[in-house]
């Protein structure tokens, strides 16, 4: 039995290696948020959520949307004694996987998107200045 001959892929002009580390991964990357600093536009104390407004500007140099429903942990407004409002300045990190169904509690919980490292699901990591 004869075995078949691999080809070689050929991109002489490294059209394809050139497309994936000019174009496609920058793309990628811009998708996956890890941290930002923001500035806290409201504090909700009773839920222990913010709204917030992510410092660094777009490429364009527009302003970034604000982010909503940020949860705020106990490690922030109960332990750590800072007092979060209007006009502080945090850093805020993005969950790996969507936060829609968890309640806050230790329970786990169903993950219902394929949503990774997104805006939606952030919470306040540290107060930089309050």
């Amino acid at each position: 039995m004869a075995s078949k001959k691999k080809s070689k892929i050929v991109d002489p002009k490294n059209k394809l290696y050139l497309f994936i580390m000019d174009v496609l991964a920058p793309f990628i990357g811009a998708q996956i948020n890890c941290h930002q600093q923001c500035r806290v536009l409201s504090y909700d104390s009773r839920a222990h959520t913010c709204e917030a407004e992510p410092l660094p500007l777009q490429s364009d140099g527009d302003k970034r949307a604000a982010l909503t429903e940020v949860i705020v942990p106990e490690s922030v407004y109960k332990v750590s004694g800072v007092k979060l409002k209007r006009d502080s300045i945090i850093w805020v990190g993005f969950g790996d996987r969507d936060m829609d169904n968890w309640s806050g509690g230790a329970s786990n919980y169903k993950i219902d998107t394929r949503r990774t490292h997104s805006i939606q699901d952030a919470v306040v990591e540290a107060v930089i200045k309050s």
